[in-house]
């Protein structure tokens, strides 16, 4: 599918659409990277014949003077071409930098969670991107500019031999080609260890990272782990080491062909030069010509081995990157199904559901669930019950593999996943807290496009006004301390609170709680899905836990066990009818604050 000539073409389209400058001067470098060194190679050939034929002085300087301007123009062009392009690189790579980012935004979340798509966008990233000169944008567009130039000049300096004796070219082709085909096995070599390289690298790159963070670095001071540490981040060395030593290896063998090749092919050819001019069938400037011809000749297959080398080491990565861009995401229905209209009530049913992850152990199996307009419901049991699944169902991240999810009648699949989306506010157990101001956290947008007036009722709603008012900035107080040291860092109570502003901001008429309160303790855990139940108002709210301290406020109970419905009713009928429930609730019920009310 992705061949060496159309990723050629990918890149050289990316530089285009980069900046096309970037085109002008490889091609400026290349034309000057064969004029500088042919007229650098005729020039003492030059010189001999103005000696020989004993020229004026006033000739000479002319001629040579001339030559040698030329030549010096030409070198400072190619300079000024090749130092342009490291600016012109860096634009090249930070487009397909982009490219990347924004495919990891808008890619389907299946692929955030799944571990082969991350270790792809790395892959891509890394060896494609981030290594600076070694990139392979950057590998792959110089190592072109090479290949031309040593393509050319090689057609330019074999002509000259060629004049003087056609078998004699032949020979230095074949012997060259042996060179090549030496380096090009060590190249292939490194090419094909080159992903075991990048594993390497990331391991040690991951310890030295873990070994200076902040997180791991009271356990590994107090638990003694930096023998441990040290030990791992010896083995990727060694290893590293042990990798590069066997390449080395490789282009070790390389070179004693090159040494055998280059002394054969110079000593017959310049052995053979030297009879031609003790014959007089050459003169000396034509002698000095064909020896500077050869010398070159013998640097340009190290030359065009090494560029298309460098083409070849670059090609992988920049396969890896087309195919991460490639990618294909889950269609948009055509034609998309209207969204209910604003303010009206949602009801949601899940009919014969069933789902797995990865082709494994299903996860919902047959799974019913319907949902009424406005209904509070708690979906509880054991953590692997199946509830953050029936989550991500519900918002779209996943599809089904049997059945049907209804939102008001219609499958969600018929819905744009924009216009799914905007139907639910969802408040999770990971507290996303971003280093904004504390409205854009409300909003999640701009700051100029935030509703000041709006996210000031909501964090009044919630509780956490006050808090904020006491802080010198009020709402413009940035979060997090990493653009701003007087930034706040908010407890775990208070950030759940700023996620349910968030919620109560985008004003969606389906409100998602997904383990909002697992790092709560018991008693905030209460007062927190209080305050939700009554935040929720007439909207539809579904509450995920496995600890109960929701279920007293809702209308209805659903206990999950292993994707499948257990039970399902209130709180109190849950409690007579379900001895599952029942154990749950009475084991958890001692930590909380306020009783349930009933005798257990």
């Amino acid at each position: 599918m992705y061949t060496f000539w159309n990723t050629l073409f990918f890149l050289l389209n990316g530089i285009r659409r980069s900046d096309p400058k970037l085109l002008a001067f490889m091609f400026l470098e290349a034309v000057c990277t064969v004029i500088t060194p042919y007229l650098g190679m005729y020039l003492p050939k030059l010189g001999v014949d103005l000696v020989t034929e004993r020229a004026g002085l006033q000739r000479a300087v002319f001629l040579l003077g001339g030559v040698t301007a030329v030549m010096a123009l030409s070198q400072m062009a190619g300079t000024m071409a090749a130092r342009a392009q490291t600016i012109l690189q860096n634009r090249l790579r930070s487009h397909y930098r982009n490219r990347l980012f924004e495919k990891t935004l808008e890619c389907d979340y299946e692929h955030v969670e799944s571990a082969e798509w991350q270790k792809r966008y790395h892959e891509a990233a890394e060896m494609s991107v981030n290594w600076g000169p070694w990139s392979g944008t950057v590998m792959m567009s110089q190592g072109t500019v090479k290949t031309f130039a040593a393509m050319f000049s090689f057609c330019l300096y074999g002509s000259i031999i060629a004049e003087l004796n056609p078998w004699l070219l032949a020979m230095l082709v074949s012997l060259s080609a042996l060179h090549f085909l030496a380096l090009r096995r060590a190249q292939k070599h490194e090419v094909e260890r080159i992903l075991e390289r990048s594993a390497i690298q990331n391991g040690m790159e991951y310890i030295r990272t873990r070994a200076s963070d902040i997180n791991l670095g009271k356990d590994l001071r107090l638990y003694e782990m930096a023998g441990w540490i040290r030990g791992y981040f010896h083995h990727y060395r060694d290893a590293h080491f042990r990798l590069r030593q066997d390449v080395q290896r490789h282009f070790y063998q390389a070179a004693l062909v090159q040494a055998a090749t280059l002394f054969l092919r110079d000593a017959v050819a310049y052995l053979y030069f030297l009879w031609l001019a003790c014959e007089g069938r050459i003169t000396a400037g034509d002698f000095v010509l064909a020896c500077s011809a050869v010398a070159s000749f013998s640097a340009l297959v190290t030359q065009v081995s090494d560029s298309i080398g460098q083409m070849f080491q670059a090609l992988p990565p920049l396969k890896r990157m087309r195919a991460y861009l490639d990618a294909a995401d889950e269609p948009e229905p055509d034609p998309a199904a209207c969204p209910p209209a604003e303010g009206t009530p949602l009801s949601i049913e899940f009919r014969d559901v069933s789902f797995t992850y990865d082709q494994k152990t299903p996860v919902l199996e047959h799974f019913n669930l319907k949902i009424e307009p406005g209904e509070k419901l708690a979906l509880v049991g054991v953590n692997g019950a199946g509830k953050t699944t029936i989550v991500k169902l519900l918002c779209g991240f996943y599809r089904p593999d049997g059945g049907e999810i209804l939102l008001n009648r219609t499958d969600i699949g018929s819905y744009r996943r924009e216009d799914l989306w905007k139907l639910i506010a969802p408040v999770f157990q990971e507290a996303t807290v971003l280093p904004f101001t504390i409205a854009e956290n409300v909003s999640l947008c701009a700051g100029t496009k935030t509703d000041r007036k709006r996210a000031e009722e909501c964090l009044k709603m919630v509780g956490l006004w006050e808090k904020v008012m006491t802080l010198p900035s009020g709402m413009d107080t940035e979060m997090m301390r990493l653009e701003d040291e007087e930034g706040i860092m908010l407890s775990g109570g208070q950030k759940q609170k700023l996620l349910m502003a968030r919620a109560l901001y985008k004003d969606a008429p389906l409100l998602l709680f997904d383990e909002p309160t697992a790092a709560l303790d018991p008693i905030a855990e209460s007062e927190t899905y209080e305050q939700f139940h009554q935040l929720s108002e007439d909207k539809t709210a579904v509450y995920i836990s496995h600890r109960l301290a929701s279920t007293r406020f809702c209308d209805r109970v659903v206990l999950l066990e292993q994707g499948q419905v257990r039970a399902s009713g209130t709180h109190e009928e849950l409690l007579k009818s379900s001895p599952v429930y029942a154990e749950m609730f009475r084991v958890q019920s001692q930590y909380y604050r306020k009783e349930a009310g009933v005798s257990l």
